[in-house]
């Protein structure tokens, strides 16, 4: 599951600096959705302006037809996860089972801080380390030439 997070983010991780001026902060600014792999995911991202200020990404995988032992295995990998979304301040991860799904949220704040750790810890893998913003168009444009399908709040 890690990579699929990891491949995921890739994708989504493009940058550009931007100036925020005095705009207001739009919840679900732009909402990416991909089915990959019997995968289910989901990115939302707040905004002000052009630059995100927070990613929500929640993968729903459908347990029906997975064994034990396969589902033994995701819940390792969840277990490994944890670990590693914890290393970084701010980042919320959770994970569980409900109504034969297995359902992970994970909740990035892009402030420079957070957003610099989770690239230094690989949960956001781009080309420039230092970072400090992301492009909400950069990145949904990258997301739909990815094959994501996006939708605005505008």
């Amino acid at each position: 599951m890690k990579r699929h997070m990891c491949a995921v983010v890739a994708g989504a991780a493009v940058l550009c600096f931007t100036a925020c001026g005095g705009e207001e902060e739009v919840r679900n600014a732009a909402t990416a959705t991909i089915e990959q792999n019997g995968v289910t995911m989901t990115m939302s991202f707040d905004a002000k302006g052009d630059e995100v200020t927070r990613i929500t990404q929640e993968s729903v995988i459908d347990l029906s037809g997975y064994s034990e032992e396969m589902i033994d295995a995701l819940n390792s990998t969840v277990e490994s996860a944890e670990e590693t979304y914890a290393e970084v301040e701010g980042v919320e991860y959770s994970c569980g089972q409900e109504d034969g799904k297995m359902v992970e949220r994970i909740v990035i704040p892009t402030d420079k801080d957070t957003l610099r750790a989770a690239v230094e810890q690989g949960l956001l893998p781009v080309d420039d380390e230092d970072v400090t913003q992301l492009s909400l168009k950069a990145t949904t444009d990258n997301l739909e030439a990815a094959g994501w399908t996006v939708e605005t709040a505008e």
